[in-house]
């Protein structure tokens, strides 16, 4: 599921591509693209969560890789093969800026995830990751895909303001595992208060800059999603923040998706296979419901 986000951002910089060159979308290069990008960024979260083993160990979640259920060593062969996989599609179908953006992603995602640098564990330079992975790589991805001009960028801009307001709303649910296992992300560094405050107001700055390079689906979707970041900030305290806090996050994916869905009208159907299959596999696979990681 966390995949998601990185299949819309990149669809959105497709779009938004097409529109620069005034040309049609290629479409084996906009599929190539995506399952080049896919396994990079599915690599690098395989390799977060090999890092996070004793975090999430003590924070009680993502089971599979801290209770060993699946070991760390099938986990790093499976990254492996995903980057080698990412590069060579990426080399031999892509254009070589395509390949350099593969590079910049599985360099900021190894940075993002291990020791000495590990910007997980950084206030904000943790937010500014994230921004730059899936609002600023991830969507220029989209745009070289399709073979646009790098002229007219400057309408991606909302997205890397999008990135930042979802991620540091999703630092909050962890704040007690993270801050157990030695982790001062930004949400345990700001405090759920003053987090939600900045998440809604980068959401806000997502709509203005939206609102500035007339990117109509980045407004409207960092618009409809803005009143829901405000419902966590009417909480002055952790616990009663606790049920609303990531709902905003969950909101905003939802609202981007559907605006990349109706660019893309095949994108919603193929959510909701890969919804469905995931579901049904983790029930097969491991007993358990998923989304949600009830027993």
């Amino acid at each position: 599921m966390i995949l998601i986000p990185v299949w819309t951002f990149y669809l959105l910089g497709a779009w938004h591509g097409r529109s620069a060159s005034g040309l049609p979308i290629p479409t084996f290069p906009l599929l190539i693209g995506l399952v080049s990008f896919t396994a990079l960024l599915g690599a690098v979260y395989i390799i977060n969560q090999i890092s996070d083993r004793e975090v999430d160990l003590k924070g009680g979640k993502l089971f599979l890789l801290s209770h060993s259920i699946v070991t760390a060593r099938a986990a790093a062969l499976e990254a492996s093969l995903l980057i080698s996989l990412s590069l060579a599609l990426g080399i031999i179908f892509m254009p070589a800026l395509f390949t350099v953006l593969l590079l910049l992603g599985l360099g900021l995602g190894l940075a993002y995830s291990i020791e000495p640098v590990r910007l997980k564990r950084r206030p904000v330079l943790d937010v500014l990751a994230n921004a730059a992975g899936n609002g600023i790589l991830n969507t220029l991805a989209g745009w070289v895909a399709v073979g646009a001009p790098l002229e007219g960028l400057l309408v991606l801009a909302p997205y890397p303001l999008a990135v930042a307001s979802v991620h540091l709303t999703t630092t909050l649910a962890d704040i007690e595992g993270d801050s157990a296992g030695g982790l001062r992300t930004s949400g345990a560094a700001l405090g759920a208060r003053r987090a939600t405050v900045i998440a809604a107001g980068l959401m806000a700055a997502a709509a203005a800059a939206a609102t500035a390079v007339d990117n109509r689906p980045a407004f409207y979707a960092s618009l409809i999603s803005l009143p829901i970041f405000l419902i966590p900030v009417r909480s002055s305290k952790r616990e009663d923040a606790a049920p609303t806090v990531l709902l905003p996050a969950k909101a905003a994916t939802l609202f981007f998706s559907v605006a990349a869905g109706f660019l893309f009208p095949l994108y919603i159907p193929f959510l909701a296979l890969a919804v469905l299959c995931t579901r049904r596999y983790y029930r097969i696979r491991f007993g358990i419901v998923y989304p949600g990681l009830k027993q």
